[in-house]
């Protein structure tokens, strides 16, 4: 019981840092997609696609990289808030991006996080 009790402040910093960091997530995705389109490349949501999953590495590997404890939950929670609920916050529902851009990012930044989290436990136990 006491194990429960103490984990409960923990949960809740990271709780506080993972909406700090939806925040910035949510102003990093929103540049990268106007980078895209600014490009004018053929097929601007692929493009926009890849350059999200590229991001998405980086995020990951500073999800792992900071939290110890919960990276895939951390994932989850910090692309739902900075995809979803940030930009309906802000903008309504104009803000939000299109269905299969958004599915594929957010999908990118939860397999990614799992990913680079268990490379990072192989490459410790070598």
């Amino acid at each position: 019981m006491t194990k429960s009790i103490q984990s409960i402040p923990r949960l809740i910093k990271h709780i506080l840092l993972w909406t700090v960091f939806s925040y910035c997530y949510h102003s990093a995705i929103t540049l990268l997609v106007k980078m895209a389109a600014d490009a004018q490349p053929e097929y601007p949501l692929i493009t926009a696609l890849i350059y999200g999953v590229g991001f998405n590495l980086l995020t990951a590997h500073l999800i792992t990289k900071y939290d110890k404890y919960w990276p895939t939950i951390a994932s989850v929670f910090i692309g739902f808030i900075g995809l979803i609920v940030v930009p309906f916050l802000l903008l309504g529902k104009v803000g939000l991006l299109t269905l299969p851009l958004l599915a594929g990012i957010l999908f990118s930044l939860v397999v990614s996080s799992y990913i680079v989290g268990l490379l990072k436990v192989k490459l410790s136990k070598n």
